[in-house]
């Protein structure tokens, strides 16, 4: 292709499989988005990328060249990310970051609101893929950042510590236990309720909970953690979290928090991005506003 914008085009269609979401993450119109994809058409002989369903997939032609397209393209980029500024205030990008419920409502509001000022126009969109979707997506493009406790991330993936955290005890004001101390034994034997890893570090707690033999005190189990308050304050159920988003909660849920009875390690909350985008200015931008707003 000799029009570098085609590369561009070409890979936002390789990542997101629709005209719609390449326009969106460009910051282009669909209008522009289809007649880039027609030039590319025309100057290759090949649809490159054909309707099925709802997804523009890649025809064996595209499939063939794109490994080749976006090395060339990623080479480029790191030629260039010196000499290429990012500009925050009239950018229209559209960042993807990968992260659970816990993130988005713990870190993503401060930062959208803190994002306001110094990039009013930039979007943040939110995604939650298994593990291996994400190292896929990271790779791809189509997914900017990663955030949260994420130790099996490593192939090929840069990683910025953004702080410390601990795990806690909730249970609902009014609670047997919410005057007393929370020895082992009460721990052990009262009912409890587990947001269940789905691929993150987390898993240190179940096991740690298991190995304490509460395994089968588990009532309930969550994929995910923002449905949970409305099972503890309607019960006796104890729930193990991590501290921030105990004290994020609480402000709107009548909860008590308790130190855990148990010898349970802290860990690190990350921002993850993959080599091929290291010297993306604008993915080092965001990534440094990320990781100042955590620092403050």
């Amino acid at each position: 292709m000799k029009d570098l914008n085609l590369l561009y085009v070409f890979e936002a269609l390789w990542r997101d499989r629709s005209v719609t979401g390449a326009a969106e993450r460009l910051g282009l119109t669909q209008a522009a988005v289809s007649s880039a994809l027609k030039r590319m058409r025309d100057e290759e002989g090949d649809k490159l990328f054909t309707l099925v369903g709802r997804r523009m997939e890649p025809t064996p032609f595209a499939a063939a060249i794109a490994h080749h397209l976006l090395d060339a393209l990623a080479m480029i980029r790191k030629t260039s990310a010196e000499k290429v500024k990012f500009d925050p205030a009239g950018s229209r990008r559209l960042f993807t970051i990968r992260t659970r419920d816990i993130g988005e409502a713990v870190h993503l509001p401060p930062l959208l609101r803190e994002l306001e000022a110094a990039a009013p126009h930039l979007r943040l969109r939110t995604v939650f893929a298994p593990m291996d979707e994400t190292l896929s997506g990271l790779a791809s493009g189509k997914i900017d950042f990663a955030l949260g406790f994420l130790p099996s991330l490593e192939t090929g993936i840069h990683r910025r510590k953004l702080g410390q955290q601990h795990y806690v005890c909730v249970m609902r004001q009014g609670h047997p236990l919410a005057d007393r101390e929370l020895t082992i034994d009460l721990f052990r034997e009262g009912p409890h309720l587990l947001v269940e890893y789905s691929g993150s570090g987390h898993k240190q707690l179940e096991k740690a909970l298991i190995d304490a033999g509460i395994g089968p005190q588990i009532r309930i189990r969550l994929p995910q953690y923002l449905s949970a308050p409305y099972f503890v304050i309607a019960s006796d159920l104890l729930w193990c979290v991590p501290a921030i988003l105990a004290e994020t909660i609480a402000r709107h849920f009548a909860l008590v928090i308790k130190p855990i009875p148990l010898q349970l390690s802290e860990f690190e909350v990350g921002l993850y991005w993959h080599d091929r985008y290291h010297r993306d200015p604008a993915n080092k931008w965001l990534r440094d506003f990320i990781a100042r707003r955590f620092a403050e």
